[in-house]
This record gives structure tokens, sequence and C-alpha cells, in this order.
């Protein structure tokens, strides 16, 4: 959570994450992931990295997600197992829609009308939000 709570912040204001981050954040996840399961932890590692850079290939290449969105996936994915990695991608997914298009009416509204083409977001902090969700890691007070 560290790792991803740094690419958010650096993304928001450099539009950038870095890859040194990743590489740190990747092998703290290599090492978890071999004490939690032993050596077939390295056999999840790669499954969990490798299954955003093949699904979301064509996304980049259609420059619908930047690099660093891919490889923040990756790394999120180095901590979890596969299942959670898939609601993490399609939650983030669902979370880029909702703040997307608030962002597009947003922009509407406050230009008085005028249609901008293309919108960016920060597509790091849905998978945060994705991640939080996902995992639980927001807790709430239960009475």
């Amino acid at each position: 959570m560290t790792f991803l709570s740094i690419a958010v912040v650096t993304d928001v204001q450099c539009m950038k994450i870095s890859n040194r981050l990743i590489v740190c954040g990747l092998i703290w996840g290599l090492v978890l992931k071999i004490w939690g399961n032993g050596y077939v932890g390295i056999l999840y590692f790669i499954l969990n990295i490798t299954i955003p850079v093949v699904l979301l290939f064509l996304l980049f290449q259609m420059h619908a997600l930047g690099a660093g969105d891919i490889k923040l996936f990756s790394l999120v994915g180095s901590f979890l197992t596969t299942k959670q990695l898939f609601l993490v991608m399609f939650d983030s997914f669902l979370f880029a829609a909702v703040l997307g298009m608030g962002k597009v009416v947003q922009l509407y509204l406050s230009q008085g009308g005028k249609k901008e083409r293309f919108t960016k977001i920060h597509f790091s902090i849905e998978i945060l939000l994705a991640v939080v969700y996902v995992t639980g890691r927001c807790v709430v007070a239960k009475n």
C-alpha cells in the first residue's frame, strides 16, 4: 500500500510513476510471495506481474493507458492473489468510468458548455481506490 500511495502522489504531481519505485515494490512483492508460499511463490509472482502486461497492452497501444499504469498493476499484482488482481483491475476501470465522467461534466460546466475532446485522468488514483476496496484496507468502525 505504501508503494501505491507514493505512486499516486508522484503521478498527480509529475504525471509520471518512477521506475525505481516500481522495481523496489516488485522486489518487496517477490520477497513476500516467497516468504508466504515458498519457492512456488516465484511462479505466482511471475504470473501476477505478467497478467496486466498481457491484458492491457492493447490499451497501451491505443494510448488509453500509460506504461506507468500497467507497471503499477503489475506492482499491485506482486502483492495480491490472482483473483484479487483481476478484481482490482475490473474495479479500477469502474472507478475510472465514474470519476472520469464526473471530470468531464465538471470541465463542461466550468467552461461554459465548451467540449474538450480529450480528458486525462490519473489512473493511479483509481487503482489505489480499487486496492482499498478489494483488500478491505479501509477499516470502518463497527458498533
